[in-house]
């Protein structure tokens, strides 16, 4: 009797454990682009789903795009979704979630990421080397007001050295007459 009331004892505690398990929740993933969220028609970017488990399944969801959803196993903490090709049609608010090998329940959604994919028409109507001349216009600015700053030290170098040195003859002056003063008021 004592065995079967031990036996029984476990059983409920192990399925217990088991419920516990379950009822946890699983905190909300990170989800970042990789290079950068703004991205040009027909170039790639990497949405990378970092999450607080290991041994999950990773989820990549779309907002304005109920159907889309990529799915990805990983043994580690994260799971890359690589995008090619962009297209502005796949410009959107993207998120990410993460379910564990024992629970088909997803985790809460990852903050939410705002995709741009921009259009690379709008560049050649622009005049070229736009970005270029501006820093070089920039650089050029930044090199004339060192040239004009240095400029003003020297001279007001000068003029200083310069007023010094007729304060100097002046006084110089004045020395040489006061023996002569004196020697007539004698």
């Amino acid at each position: 009797m004592i065995t079967e009331f031990l036996s029984l004892l476990c059983l409920g505690l192990s399925l217990g454990f088991e419920d516990e398990k379950k009822n946890e929740t699983l905190t909300k993933p990170y989800l970042s682009a990789l290079p950068s969220p703004v991205v040009e028609q027909g170039h790639n970017v990497t949405l990378r789903c970092l999450g607080h488990r290991h041994n999950v399944t990773f989820m990549l969801g779309k907002l304005q795009d109920s159907g889309y959803r990529q799915e990805q196993r990983s043994a580690g903490y994260e799971a890359e979704f690589l995008l090619t090709h962009l297209e502005p049609k796949d410009a959107g608010t993207y998120f990410c979630a993460y379910k564990t090998m024992d629970s088909q329940e997803l985790s809460e959604e990852s903050e939410h990421l705002q995709l741009e994919v921009t259009d690379d028409r709008n560049k050649r109507r622009a005049p070229p080397g736009g970005k270029v001349t501006r820093s070089i216009i920039a650089a050029t600015c930044s090199c004339l007001s060192i040239l004009l700053l240095f400029l003003s030290v020297f001279l007001i170098n000068r003029c200083t050295q310069h007023d010094l040195s007729h304060e100097e003859s002046t006084e110089r002056t004045s020395h040489s007459k006061l023996p002569q003063q004196e020697a007539l008021g004698e």
